[in-house]
């Protein structure tokens, strides 16, 4: 993926963020010996109740990004005092597994496969996980959600990138989790053409998977609802995945 399109694609990210830094409960747990990018941060709720649980895996083309840019998250700051737990996870790049991208995206349901294993320790509702991503993270997040038989409640998928005609599309499944898309860039962006979030968004409804469409003028996929914030309606999402009632 070309440099330009993968910063354009953080600052899709860095637009429902703020500038200060959460930081998180525990950080840097290994959830895999295997590389050491096997890690990831994790901001836990102090709550009678196991709390939902997103996971978030971060853009960069396969090839760079950190999991510390989710600290400036909105939906973090304004979520988890709701009672939602976050992670942000670490993984191995293409230089790491010999340009694999199946190996990575595998890796990446290792951390989800951790997080359930120790749920009851850091007090997660196992049966409440979503996950998201931008980019390379959306390729991911898709593939953890649809690819392996997780549990996983719903995803949210930023800026769907090339690459899902074929790593992407044929991990669909019926039965498989919710899905949100939202991509803000126009035609002239090839990493990351809204015709990839219209192509999942399409393979969902053929699967009778829920779906959810979001883009911008320029994309030409439907606009936001009026007066609404990007992370306030995959939040809503993902809480009625939950079949929790959304805080207000």
């Amino acid at each position: 993926m070309k440099t330009h399109s993968i910063i354009l694609a953080l600052a899709v990210f860095l637009s429902w963020s703020t500038a200060s830094t959460a930081e998180p409960t525990h950080k840097d747990i290994r959830y895999s010996k295997e590389y050491v990018r096997s890690v990831l941060d994790l901001w836990t709720v102090d709550a009678k109740d196991p709390a939902p649980l997103v996971v978030y895996f971060h853009g960069g083309g396969f090839k760079a990004g950190d999991k510390a840019g989710f600290g400036r998250s909105q939906m973090l700051r304004k979520y988890h005092s709701k009672g939602v737990a976050f992670a942000s996870v670490n993984y191995p790049f293409l230089v790491n597994t010999n340009k694999d991208y199946f190996k990575i995206m595998n890796h990446c349901a290792e951390a989800v496969r951790f997080l359930q294993v120790n749920a009851k320790k850091y007090n997660l509702d196992k049966t409440r996980i979503s996950v998201s991503g931008g980019s390379a993270g959306a390729l991911i997040s898709c593939h953890v959600g649809h690819g392996h038989d997780l549990g996983i409640r719903s995803v949210f998928s930023i800026q769907q990138p090339m690459g899902t005609p074929l790593l992407t599309y044929p991990k669909l499944r019926k039965g498989g989790p919710a899905i949100i898309l939202y991509n803000h860039s126009g035609p002239n962006d090839k990493v990351h053409h809204p015709d990839n979030a219209a192509l999942v968004h399409k393979r969902c409804k053929e699967l009778d998977v829920v779906s959810a469409l979001y883009g911008s003028r320029q994309s030409d996929l439907p606009e936001l609802p009026s007066g609404l914030k990007l992370h306030d309606v995959a939040m809503k999402f993902f809480f009625q995945s939950w079949q929790l009632p959304f805080p207000r």
